[in-house]
Order: C-alpha cells, then structure tokens, then sequence
C-alpha cells in the first residue's frame, strides 16, 4: 500500500500536486499574483463589494463597536445586534416572518438541508451544484437524485417518479443561479 509520502510523489511527478499561492492583493475583479495583475473569475464576490471603501469602513466600525467574532454560538450568547438587524432587513425585503443569517455558504447548506429533509425524503440536484450542497445532501439521509445540468424535462421526470413511487415524502429540489463550479 503506497504511504501519503509515495501518493503526493505521484502527484507531484504528474504536475497535480496543489499549493496555496496567495495574493499580493486584495481579491477583487483583478488580482496580483507573483507580481503579474490578472483577472479574477475565481472568486464568490460576484458584485466586487469585499474591496468597497463603505463595506470596509462598515465591517471596521462593527468591529470596535461590538468585537471582532462573537465569541459563542449564536444560540448561547452569540447573537449580536447586527446579526438581529440583518436578519429583520433580509425577512422584511422578502416579505418572510423570519431569516436566519449563517456565515458562508457551506454552513447555510450543511446547516439548512438536513433540517429540511431527511431519511425518508428525497432531494433531486443538478449535477453542477457547488459541491457543499452534495455534502449536506448525503448529510441529510434522504435519497439523492442527480438531474443532468438544467435539463428541466428530466427533472419534471424525476419529479413525477419520485412522487409515485413516495407520496407522502418531502422532495427538495435543489439547483443554483451562478453554479461557481462550471
């Protein structure tokens, strides 16, 4: 059996072997790496707001006012003002009773989907999801369906046939706007 020493060998013969190579820069529309400007298509800040002058002033501002983390979990004692206010702003912008704000991405999927389905459900996903909806997906128990890339006459199939075959079972459909990973 080849030991993790022999493996990364492997990958770095074949010239797979990954390494974090960080920016000179912030991460922005272009970025500099090595000294060479580029333009960014990697990253999650689709509007280009985590370099703005008033966000940056803003996140400093909530940091001498009220800390810099929170410093438990959000149920113990960890909600803060801001996090009461963001939440009323987004429920009120989508005419919903409640929101509830998690950190990234991966923890609103690992913390919402298994809430919403489980073991006797089924969740149908389009196979370019981000990878950490297929992590909460299995997380969650239910039976997981993959529909090829927007193919919404599949899905409608999938559909029908999971509701025959599960009448009773919750069905959560699962796809995205920006599908960061194609």
């Amino acid at each position: 059996m080849p030991t993790p020493s022999d493996q990364l060998a492997v990958l770095r013969a074949d010239g797979l072997l990954r390494q974090l190579a960080p920016l000179e820069s912030p991460a922005g529309p272009r970025v500099t790496r090595n000294g060479r400007e580029f333009w960014n298509f990697s990253s999650n800040d689709y509007l280009g707001m985590a370099c703005h002058p008033e966000v940056a002033d803003a996140l400093a501002e909530g940091a001498r006012r009220f800390g810099a983390g929170s410093a438990a979990s959000r149920l113990v004692c960890g909600t803060l003002p801001p996090h009461a206010r963001l939440e009323e702003a987004i429920a009120a912008a989508k005419q919903s009773a409640a929101a509830l704000a998690f950190s990234s991405g991966f923890a609103t999927a690992m913390g919402s989907i298994p809430a919403i389905v489980g073991k006797d459900d089924h969740i149908l996903l389009d196979k370019l999801c981000h990878a950490c909806l297929v992590d909460a997906s299995r997380l969650s128990g239910a039976t997981m369906r993959v529909f090829p890339h927007n193919d919404t006459g599949k899905l409608e199939r999938l559909l029908a046939s999971t509701r025959a075959k599960a009448p009773h079972a919750r069905i959560l459909i699962l796809t995205e706007s920006v599908f960061s990973l194609d």
